[in-house]
């Protein structure tokens, strides 16, 4: 596994390597079949009530060796925390099954959402949501999230990341996004996207209610030592940003600071995804301190190598491959990543677009792998 002052050194601009970071697998049936199942912990899968904490301690192991079969340069620490970036984990609401068969799974999240997620082919999506109308919101927000400051949700973790810090490794955990996390957790997303207009003043009580509560758990997780803090707040589309740069501004720019802020004062790396055509908000990014931003998708009009002459001096960029990269053929594969490692001349983190789609199959994933070693041995990086 990369060791982490490898990752360290990319970070902070000592180093031009490319390290893959894999985003995650579309689900554990795909990941047992990639990567073997001994690499596979046993909380990858929701149980049938609420776990904090860290991981069973059986499983640190596992997640290591699934880390480093997954090509994901730190260990994903805490209680669900490995199959996809940005969910799962004690940062982020949990989630309890309902039902689990081989073709679908049923959860629901302690704000009262449930989720499903069906087999080959792969589809999810969330319902029931626990808000449904904000124009007479007269609910306690506060009585729908769990208390943050209960010291189940972090016991162990501290633990857990020491045990793979003295093994050299880095480590990262997932906290709920203050745009995303409302329309996963609390309020359907086509209502959020209109009330951010229409009903202005509800949904500002209801983001800065989320935030409050996201901030709060994140100082629990820096105090337990994690390295890379990562969130999830896909603000753009292929074209441009879901919502004007205005509203961006009004209601999710100060807390992506707070928190940027929040993970220097404690030494650790603030790790942001968000998909779609952001360029309009790259500067805001910049001068928060977004440590790392994934994925950096060519076909939503973000270019990785022009992004990182422009911002590379403090953003470490993580991505850069096409989302249709897994329809190609091999040649066409090796083609596109030979000029991504010939033409980018800064270190970045190498990630797919959207998670490994279950049309990979082992033979595959294993030649996108030589490819990406053959290319880093070729350019030295």
């Amino acid at each position: 596994m990369v060791e982490r002052d490898q990752v360290l050194a990319l970070i902070n601009g000592e180093t031009k390597e490319v390290i893959s970071w894999t985003m995650g697998f579309f689900d554990e049936q795909l990941a047992k079949e990639l990567l073997g199942e001994e690499c596979i912990p046993s909380d990858i899968l929701p149980s049938f009530e609420f776990c904090h904490g860290s991981s069973p301690r059986q499983d640190w192991e596992a997640k290591a060796l699934f880390a480093e079969r997954a090509r994901i340069p730190a260990v994903p620490v805490g209680w669900g925390n490995c199959l996809a970036f940005g969910h799962g984990g004690p940062g982020e609401f949990s989630e309890k099954a309902i039902s689990i068969s081989p073709k679908r799974r049923i959860t629901v999240y302690e704000t009262g959402v449930h989720k499903e997620v069906r087999y080959d082919p792969h589809f999810y999506h969330n319902y029931d949501y626990p808000l449904q109308d904000l124009t007479s919101l007269a609910q306690d927000l506060d009585s729908l999230l769990p208390n943050p400051n209960d010291p189940l949700r972090y016991k162990g973790l501290d633990e857990e990341i020491a045990y793979h810090k003295e093994r050299r490794r880095m480590t990262y955990t997932n906290l709920n996004g203050f745009f995303s996390g409302v329309h996963y957790f609390l309020y359907p997303y086509d209502k959020l996207l209109m009330d951010l207009l229409l009903e202005p003043q509800a949904t500002k009580r209801l983001v800065d209610t989320l935030a409050e509560y996201n901030l709060t758990v994140a100082e629990h997780l820096l105090r337990a030592g994690v390295d890379i803090l990562c969130f999830c707040d896909d603000l753009g589309s292929d074209q441009s940003l879901l919502i004007s740069p205005e509203l961006y501004g009004r209601y999710f720019r100060r807390y992506h600071g707070e928190l940027a802020r929040l993970c220097k004062s404690y030494g650790a790396v603030l790790h942001m995804h968000s998909h779609g055509n952001i360029n309009p908000i790259m500067d805001d990014l910049y001068d928060l301190g977004i440590d790392m931003l994934n994925p950096v998708d060519p076909t939503e009009s973000m270019d990785l190598g022009e992004l990182a002459e422009r911002y590379g001096d403090r953003i470490t960029f993580v991505g850069g491959i096409n989302k249709f990269f897994f329809d190609w053929e091999e040649a066409e594969q090796r083609e596109y990543l030979e000029k991504l490692y010939s033409s980018v001349t800064a270190g970045f983190f190498l990630m797919d677009s959207g998670g490994i789609p279950e049309c990979v199959d082992r033979a595959e994933w294993q030649r996108f792998n030589q490819m990406k070693d053959e290319l880093a041995a070729k350019y030295g990086r």
